[in-house]
C-alpha cells in the first residue's frame, strides 16, 4: 500500500460516486446490507428508496442490525408498496422503529445471539440467504492511511463488508473516530466506492432519568458489586442511576467488557472509577461492539485512545466474557415465571426486542471468576387501561420466548430485593420470587404455585 497523500487522493477521487450511482447499482432483487445501528446510510438510502416509488425496484431483502433514527427512507417505501413487490427488511433487533412498521409485513426478525453476527457474514455462508449483494455503510472521512472507520458501530460491520461484491461507504463528517480493538474500519484498498454524504448530525439518544422503581432496583444491586469488577451494562433508567450511584460510590478499579458502551460509564469515568487495570485482557481499555448514548458520551468516545472497538463475536463470545474475572452483568428482561425462566425479547407472541448478547452474558459472567449476571425487571407494569399487572408470573404469557433458561438463571432483581435462584429446587425458587414480586400479587402467586406442585407448607412470604 502506497500512503503518499497523491496516491490516496488519487484513489479517493477514482472511486468518488453520487448516491444516486450508488443506488443504481442496486439491481431489482438484490440483497443490501446497512450494517449495524449508526453504519445506515443516509444520502443512498433516499436514493434507493427514490428507485423503489419510481416502480424501478420491485424485489429488494435489506438487513441491518438494528435501526436508529432518522427512520431509513426504504424501509417506509417498502412499506408503503408491500402490495406492489416482494420486500423484506430484515433485522436481528426489533426497536421502536421495526414495531411501529411491523403490521405492513415487511419487517422481519432474525433471532440470533449477538456472538454469532459475524459468523453469519463470514465465508462459508451458513445459508445462501445470508449473503449479501451490496453492502453500504455510513462511516467517519478516509484518515491519512486510506482508512475509514465506524467504530461505534461495529458489530458485524467489516465481515459483511467483505463478503459482499459490491462494497460502498458513505463518509460523513460528523462520524466519530472510535478506534479498535479491531475490526472498526475498512481501507480504501478493500472498498468499491465512496459517496460523500449530506453530513448530517449523529443520532443521539436523549438522557434517560430512572423511575422510582429503577432506582430503588439499583440500590438492591449496587451491594453487590465490588472493587476491581469488570462491568457489562445495557440501555435504560438501571443502568443510569447505577452509573451515577458507582460514581457517588467509594468502588475503585472498575473494568468495562460490555456489548454497548452506554452513559453510566462516561459518569464512572469522569469520577475516575473505571481504570481497567484489572482486567485479564485488553488492561486499561474499555472493550465494546456498539454505542446508543447521549452527544456528551459520544464526544468522550472521539479519538480516546482508552476505547476499544470489537467485533461482536469477540465481545459477547460466552468464552470470552467467562475469560475475565469478576465479571458482573446487568441485563433487562421482560418477565419472569416461577421455575426461573426469562422472557427478554418477546411480550407474548408479539416481538419487542432482541436476544442481543444476554444469554452470553448471562452465563458467561456468572462462569467468570467471582463473576455475577443479574437479570432486572420492575415487578409490575400497567396496561393500556391502566391496570397493574406482575411481571413475575406462575408462568410465561402465551408464545413468550424464553431468552434465558431456567437452568443458566442466577440472579434475580426488583425493586423489592435480589436473589440468587441458581441451583435452588423449584421449590425454593418459587419461593424466592414471589418475594421479589409487588405485593399485591404475592398471595395469587402462592396459589398458582400450589397448583403447580413447586409450593410447600414450609414455604413462606415475606
Amino acid at each position: 500500500m502506497n500512503y503518499t497523500t497523491s496516491n490516496l487522493v488519487t484513489k479517493y477521487r477514482n472511486k468518488l460516486i453520487t448516491a444516486e450511482k450508488g443506488a443504481e447499482l442496486v439491481k431489482n432483487g438484490d440483497r443490501v446490507s446497512y450494517g449495524c445501528f449508526h453504519t445506515k446510510p443516509i444520502a443512498f438510502d433516499i436514493a434507493l428508496a427514490n428507485r423503489i416509488a419510481a416502480g424501478e425496484i420491485t424485489k429488494l431483502d435489506t438487513s441491518i442490525v438494528g435501526t436508529i433514527l432518522p427512520v431509513p427512507q426504504v424501509l417506509l417505501k417498502m412499506a408503503e408498496n408491500a402490495d406492489k413487490g416482494d420486500f423484506r427488511y430484515n433485522t436481528s433487533w426489533y426497536g421502536p422503529i421495526e414495531r411501529m412498521l411491523a403490521s405492513k409485513g415487511v419487517t422481519a426478525f432474525a433471532p440470533l445471539q449477538f456472538q454469532d453476527v459475524c459468523k453469519t457474514r463470514t465465508e462459508p455462508l451458513w445459508h445462501n440467504c445470508l449473503g449479501r449483494d451490496v453492502a453500504v455503510i455510513q462511516c467517519a472521512p478516509m484518515d491519512s492511511f486510506g482508512n475509514f472507520n465506524f467504530g461505534i458501530s461495529n458489530s458485524l460491520t467489516r465481515r459483511d463488508m467483505l463478503n459482499s461484491p459490491i462494497r460502498i461507504v458513505e463518509v460523513n463528517t460528523n462520524f466519530p473516530v472510535v478506534y479498535g480493538g479491531a475490526e472498526e474500519h475498512m481501507n480504501i484498498e478493500e472498498i468499491d466506492y465512496i459517496i460523500e454524504g449530506t453530513n448530517p448530525e449523529m443520532f443521539c439518544m436523549p438522557h434517560i432519568e430512572a423511575s422510582e422503581e429503577e432506582v430503588r432496583i439499583a440500590q438492591n444491586i449496587i451491594p453487590l458489586i465490588r472493587d476491581g469488577a469488570c462491568l457489562q451494562l445495557g440501555i435504560g433508567g438501571v443502568p443510569n442511576a447505577i452509573g451515577k450511584m458507582i460514581a457517588q460510590s467509594d468502588l475503585k478499579d472498575l473494568g468495562v467488557h460490555s456489548e454497548m458502551f452506554c452513559d453510566a460509564f462516561y459518569d464512572m469515568y469522569m469520577s475516575g472509577k473505571i481504570t481497567n487495570n484489572k482486567k485479564r485482557k485488553d488492561i486499561g481499555k474499555s472493550v465494546f461492539t456498539f454505542t446508543l448514548c447521549t452527544k456528551e458520551t459520544m464526544d468522550f468516545m472521539n479519538k480516546n485512545p482508552l476505547m476499544a472497538s470489537y467485533n461482536g463475536e469477540y465481545v459477547t463470545e460466552y468464552s470470552n466474557v467467562k475469560a475475565e474475572d469478576n465479571m458482573f452483568s446487568i441485563n433487562a428482561t421482560l418477565e419472569v415465571d416461577l421455575i426461573g425462566q426469562a422472557a427478554s425479547e418477546t411480550i407474548g407472541q408479539t416481538q419487542y426486542s432482541g436476544t442481543g448478547g444476554a444469554l452470553s452474558f448471562t452465563w458467561g459472567s456468572y462462569e467468570s471468576k467471582g463473576g455475577t449476571a443479574v437479570l432486572c425487571l420492575p415487578s409490575t407494569f400497567r396496561d393500556k387501561e391502566g391496570k397493574l399487572h406482575s411481571k413475575i408470573k406462575p408462568a410465561l404469557a402465551q408464545g413468550a420466548v424464553v431468552t434465558i433458561p431456567r437452568s443458566v438463571t442466577s440472579t434475580i432483581a426488583t425493586e423489592f430485593g435480589v436473589v440468587n435462584i441458581k441451583g435452588l429446587s423449584l421449590w425454593a425458587r418459587a419461593e424466592s420470587l414471589i418475594n421479589l414480586a409487588h405485593p399485591d400479587f404475592r398471595d395469587e402467586l402462592v396459589k398458582e404455585a400450589e397448583k403447580m406442585n413447586i409450593w410447600r407448607k414450609s414455604n413462606r412470604i415475606n
